[in-house]
């Protein structure tokens, strides 16, 4: 009972991988879709903004530096 488990779900995710696989290859710029708000404006537009350049700008306005260059690593977003 146990292996005819394992091999369903083994074949289950099997499918699944290469399902993903397929939808890579026929993509055009063959890349996942970025989740990351700092790298989708799709996100951006919906008014989401990145949590490092969030934290970032609050720090800034809590200690009153104007002039701190630090951005979000992930992003490079500069708030």
């Amino acid at each position: 009972m146990f292996i005819e488990l394992l091999l369903l779900v083994l074949g289950i995710l099997t499918i699944a991988i290469l399902a993903m696989g397929i939808n890579v290859f026929f993509r055009k710029n063959k890349k996942f879709p970025s989740s990351s708000v700092g790298g989708n404006k799709e996100l951006r537009n919906l008014g989401l903004k990145c949590a490092k350049g969030e934290e970032i700008k609050c720090r800034r306005d809590i200690d009153g530096h104007e002039n701190m260059n630090a951005g979000c690593a992930s992003c490079g977003h500069t708030a």
